[in-house]
């Protein structure tokens, strides 16, 4: 009986072999109905660390490429960064700005998720003086100035914004100091001669720092905007 038994599983093991034989002379060997290479490329594929909306399978079924879904979730990870800087960026413009900024707008990327990111974006600002009101002008200056240099890291339009609200700061400085010069003079004309000369050299420096601050802005519009750009 043993002898018997062993002879087939003999003829078993061996028929099993040469069925092994064919199927790698007919390409490759298959386990469950697939090759030895679609296994490895699914088994590769279901490591992937993918990310939230991502197909890992093709529109046939088929398992998609696994560096191609790696490339891809490190786009959608890269967009997400993104859209994250560019709110911040923008939200802080406008919560410095209060109500000389307006909202925030923004330009939009689709990922390969299918959603839509924030790449870039901006905030109007008010640059323009308010007529009659130095003190007014110059408290707008600087929160302007504020608004424009309140994100982590201004961009060059930031930059230039907040050049310009200087200059408008040190109009109004010198508005005020001439206002206050003129009030004096009302009230005490022996000082005039020593006033004069302050007030003077004071104005001299606003005007130095004004038309550095002029150099550096090109736009006469009353609005600004602060923008970051990819």
């Amino acid at each position: 009986m043993l002898s018997a038994l062993s002879n087939y599983m003999s003829i078993a093991n061996d028929s099993g072999s040469l069925g092994s034989v064919a199927e790698r002379n007919n390409g490759s060997a298959r386990i469950n109905g697939q090759t030895e290479a679609e296994s490895l490329r699914q088994k590769r594929t279901e490591q992937v660390q993918t990310l939230p909306g991502q197909d890992k399978t093709k529109l046939d079924g088929s398992p998609r490429d696994a560096v191609e879904l790696s490339r891809e979730a490190q786009e959608i990870r890269a967009l997400q960064l993104r859209d994250r800087e560019v709110r911040a960026h923008e939200a802080a413009h406008a919560a410095a700005g209060g109500s000389y900024a307006g909202s925030p707008s923004y330009t939009f990327a689709r990922g390969a998720d299918g959603k839509t990111y924030a790449v870039a974006g901006s905030v109007s600002i008010d640059v323009a003086p308010i007529k009659g009101d130095p003190e007014a002008t110059l408290q707008k200056a600087r929160q302007v100035r504020a608004a424009a240099l309140a994100p982590a890291q201004p961009s060059g339009q930031d930059m230039k914004v907040a050049q310009r609200a200087q200059a408008m700061a040190a109009a109004a400085q010198s508005e005020i100091s001439q206002n206050l010069n003129a009030d004096l003079k009302k009230i005490s004309p022996e000082t005039d001669s020593g006033i004069s000369t302050a007030t003077q050299s004071m104005q001299n420096d606003m005007s130095a720092e004004i038309a550095l601050a002029n150099t550096n802005t090109s736009t006469s519009s009353s609005i600004a905007h602060l923008d970051i750009y990819t």
